[in-house]
């Protein structure tokens, strides 16, 4: 999984960005800070029993809520990345920054396209080294959301929750923010290297 052949090389599509290169620790912090606590509260209804305990009943006001500012948290810091690593490595990227947010709500797309963009965002700033951590991501997240769509039409969710859900959550939860950490790191590190060399401002924002 360190490497993969032809079809996974970069193939420059996308049209150039020139703006600045842009701090994104904080959407960083925060996407993690999220997806940790999504995944927590997802953990505590499966253990007290599901759609059906008081704990869900308690908690369902939020849930929506916390979901969203979860994926749009996390949108915001993929596609901030997306957006430097373009400056990083000029033309290499096959698709745009609008994709790193559209292409999750793109059928089809959706399975497939996020993950291409997420290894150019990871070679852009070394290109050298294995990608296992995304492809282990996106492993991870294919699991927790095909999974579960198999897994409630085959009627193994009778309140909502399963052990594979659970199981498939927090293991590609983990996954994400490694992914977001190590993202974030070598972006930072590209940054810290080349500091000369790129429009960069700590203030940029997304």
């Amino acid at each position: 999984m360190n490497s993969e052949p032809g079809r996974d090389d970069a193939r420059p599509r996308a049209l150039a960005y020139s703006g600045p290169v842009a701090d994104p620790r904080r959407l960083a912090l925060a996407a993690q800070v999220l997806i940790g606590v999504q995944t927590a509260a997802q953990l505590a209804v499966a253990l007290a029993g599901g759609t059906e305990s008081e704990f869900f009943a308690q908690f369902a006001p939020i849930s929506m809520p916390l979901f969203l500012a979860t994926v749009v948290v996390f949108l915001c810091w993929f596609r901030r990345c997306r957006l430097n690593a373009e400056l990083f490595a000029p033309g290499t990227h096959r698709y745009s920054a609008g994709l790193a947010v559209g292409a999750w709500f793109i059928p089809g797309a959706m399975w497939w396209i996020p993950r291409r963009i997420a290894l150019d965002v990871w070679r852009a700033t070394s290109p050298a080294g294995g990608t296992w951590l995304i492809n282990a991501w996106w492993a991870a997240w294919l699991a927790k959301t095909v999974g579960g769509v198999v897994a409630l039409r085959l009627g193994a969710r009778p309140y909502g929750y399963s052990p594979y859900d659970a199981a498939a959550g927090i293991v590609a939860a983990i996954l994400a923010v490694l992914v977001i950490r190590k993202v974030t790191y070598r972006q930072d590190g590209k940054v810290r290297a080349d500091l000369d060399a790129l429009p960069f401002t700590r203030t940029a924002r997304v």
